[in-house]
């Protein structure tokens, strides 16, 4: 994330160790970005050149270097470079962008910019949701990212739960609703879904991928509240997911494309 002199990325300074450690997230350099970790690994983040501490905490903490990249950051998640959007009448900008904005957020490294099409037509048929269907008062995020849907619906007035499995992405929310003074408005749960269940809310939001869709679909407690926004799936996968829920009382009420990706907003009917 963003602090002291950084204002804005420009080149991604990035080690990958092994095995991981929880302290690593805890850094207090003031060029650390953030650190990924996932399957016993992890990828430290910073915005130069940090070989001499690096080497440090490698012997601290017993760990390995098994990669050194740097990467321009217009080229990070696949060179969708963060900017400002607008979702009915809310704009929502990175926060080194200059401007009145009703929504900034710092996406740091973590999936959610606004602009991958899952994330635009969740967005999107999001504020359909809120404007021709109802307004609910209590949301649960899965697998949260930079926070950005998390934001939108606390700007709105729900109460959101927001819950991923990667240490990262729940810190990046954190940072996030302190920014737009919503903190206050989001419990934040870093964990494994399937473990978290059952949370009650108004509106589930799931922006996931294929396998953990089907099991969450396979999952009685994840059926609980009155609707559902999801995403994360292809055309080609969509038959299979229908499927899979084509025996549950659920009504489709929007069904959207972009680029070979779907969203749904569903209804449950009892």
């Amino acid at each position: 994330m963003l602090k002291g002199k950084h204002k804005n990325y420009q080149n991604l300074y990035t080690y990958m160790v092994k095995p991981s450690h929880p302290q690593l997230h805890q850094l207090e350099d003031e060029d650390f970005i953030g650190f990924w970790e996932e399957d016993g690994m992890g990828i430290l983040f910073f915005h130069c050149q940090k070989e001499q501490l690096i080497d440090n905490l490698s012997k601290k903490y017993e760990f390995k270097i098994y990669d050194k990249q740097v990467i321009p950051y217009r080229e990070w998640n696949e060179n969708r470079f963060p900017k400002p959007i607008k979702v009915g009448k809310l704009t929502i900008a990175p926060v080194w962008v200059e401007g009145n904005w009703d929504l900034v957020f710092d996406p740091s490294v973590v999936f959610g910019e606004g602009q991958h099409p899952t994330t635009a037509m969740m967005l999107e048929l999001g504020w359909e949701l809120y404007t021709k269907f109802e307004k609910p008062e209590k949301v649960l995020d899965i697998g949260c990212g930079s926070g950005i849907l998390t934001l939108f619906w606390a700007k709105l007035g729900a109460n959101v739960t927001a819950i991923d499995l990667n240490p990262l992405c729940v810190k990046v929310t954190q940072h996030n609703l302190e920014l737009n003074g919503l903190r206050n408005q989001a419990e934040l749960k870093q964990g494994d879904i399937l473990n978290l269940l059952p949370i009650e809310a108004d509106l589930v939001l799931g922006n996931l991928y294929r396998l953990l869709l089907l099991k969450l679909f396979e999952n009685e407690h994840f059926w609980k509240a009155k609707y559902y926004l999801l995403s994360g799936f292809s055309l080609d996968m969509e038959k299979e997911l229908l499927e899979k829920i084509s025996t549950l009382p659920l009504k489709i009420l929007i069904r959207r494309t972009s680029q070979n990706w779907v969203c749904w907003l569903v209804k449950k009917l009892s």
